[in-house]
């Protein structure tokens, strides 16, 4: 952004306000936003599109709407604790879910004092606590992007996230939120690999590896043994993939994340299984 502008003040998350009283109105604030130079991160707080929101800076943005006496739950406090969101930013601000505002998916679980942490002055359900929620009640692949970003953030450790997994039992979406735990991985990068990753799994195929790098290419998803993978990049193919041995398909990340999620595990599933006979056919020759 021109400093022109904007002053460096405006680096952190600010109002309308704010905006105004640093001589960018209404309009110019739409203008800006359109062009795609400032996101709107919650409803009524923009941010510099350059600037990535950590922890920190999600915590303050919101603190700017919300009071000392409310709760935040669920798919806002994911996104305070560095979960991933599957929306394109530019387009659809982070939903405030305040405790007692919405009605649930699932029942209550009974909230404890390890439940509730403090970001400044902004009182957020504990990691811990927001992990578990999600986990059963939002769709499982904008809950798996929560769990894969909260866990990349370090505000939330897998093992301790594992061992209470147990406390689900008898809840509404305990099943799918067992489930979703156990696949929770840091490795993932961002929501488009979370999303892959739950197609691939939902796919008959094994097990990946996330992240793997092979030849100095990191891949997506990775099948060592069956030299089988998909990249993210945001290169059509690899031009120069030095073990040809390897089948790496190639997606675009914007395309995983709009795509149809059973379409792209049956995708993924004929890609592996035509990587296999040919394979074989090679062995055979």
């Amino acid at each position: 952004m021109q400093s022109s502008l904007h002053p460096s003040a405006l680096l952190e998350p600010f109002t309308p306000a704010m905006a105004a009283r640093a001589g960018i109105g209404r309009s110019a604030l739409e203008r800006l936003l359109r062009q795609g130079r400032i996101i709107r991160v919650l409803r009524g707080v923009y941010l510099d599109a350059e600037v990535d929101p950590d922890r920190s800076l999600r915590a303050r943005a919101l603190a700017l709407v919300v009071g000392r006496r409310h709760l935040v739950v669920d798919r806002t406090a994911a996104w305070v604790h560095g979960g991933e969101r599957i929306e394109p930013a530019a387009r659809t601000a982070v939903p405030l879910d305040l405790h007692g505002r919405r009605r649930h998916l699932g029942g209550e679980l009974p909230l404890g004092p390890q439940d509730v942490v403090r970001l400044g002055p902004v009182r957020v359900t504990s990691p811990l606590r927001t992990a578990l929620d999600v986990a059963r009640r939002l769709a499982p692949d904008r809950a798996l992007a929560a769990l894969d970003g909260m866990l990349r953030s370090g505000s939330l450790e897998h093992r301790r996230l594992l061992a209470a997994a147990g406390s689900l039992l008898g809840q509404p979406g305990a099943t799918q939120g067992r489930e979703l735990i156990a696949m929770a991985d840091a490795r993932a990068v961002d929501g488009a690999e979370s999303v892959l990753r739950l197609c691939w799994l939902n796919a008959r195929m094994p097990t990946p590896v996330p992240g793997l790098v092979v030849n100095g290419h990191r891949l997506a998803l990775a099948l060592p043994t069956q030299r089988f993978a998909v990249s993210l990049e945001d290169v059509p193919a690899f031009v120069d993939w030095p073990a040809q041995e390897w089948r790496v398909l190639a997606l675009d990340r914007g395309r995983v994340l709009a795509g149809d999620r059973g379409y792209l595990s049956e995708h993924l599933e004929r890609e592996f299984h035509q990587h296999l006979l040919s394979a074989v056919h090679g062995l055979n020759v």
